[in-house]
């Protein structure tokens, strides 16, 4: 049996679901991000992943010796990012949004046109980020999807897609 992370609002973020059948195992090397945010996309819908999406930070797989250290909730992209960003620092005051802007991940949506990938550490959000987040813009700062649901984007981070694959051994999807 695969051990998959779970997680539902108002619930630890270290909950674990047992997963009946194996999952799709997507190793990252040799993928191009091209491919990989088509992955991604091709198992969610409006934003969100339809199936329970693992991302492993090593080739250490489900295989019951460790869990997985991160959920993908899905994808969004660097549009709907900036969209966020313009209604963020509208609602800020003058030092709070220069604040946010001086952040270097927020910095550099101006120029990208790049997917991202959603993800939530298992670990809960109160914890260091780890060291394959760095860089990764956080839903504390934006808002990752248009019209998310309270809680739902809880802990969560947008890591873009071609720096997800350099950091991540694996995706794995189960139903």
């Amino acid at each position: 049996m695969l051990r998959i992370d779970t997680w539902e609002p108002g619930a630890p973020h270290a909950t674990v679901g047992v997963a009946t059948r194996p999952g799709h195992y997507f190793r990252h090397a040799g993928q191009s991000p091209a491919s990989l945010s088509r992955l991604v996309r091709d198992h969610s819908t409006d934003f969100r992943c339809v199936d329970r999406v693992t991302a492993w930070a090593d080739e250490s797989r489900g295989d019951g010796s460790r869990e997985a250290d991160y959920s993908v909730l899905g994808w969004t992209s660097a549009a709907v990012l900036r969209t966020s960003l313009s209604r963020r620092l509208d609602a800020l005051n003058p030092v709070a949004a220069f604040r946010l802007l001086d952040q270097p991940e927020i910095e550099q949506l101006d120029r990208s046109r790049n997917d991202y990938v959603v993800l939530r550490s298992r670990r809960g959000y109160g914890n260091e980020w780890q060291p394959e987040l760095s860089g990764a813009v956080s839903a504390l700062d934006l808002d990752l999807w248009i019209g998310a649901g309270p809680g739902e984007l809880d802990g969560a981070v947008a890591l873009d897609v071609e720096t997800y694959l350099r950091r991540f051994a694996a995706t794995e999807f189960s139903d």
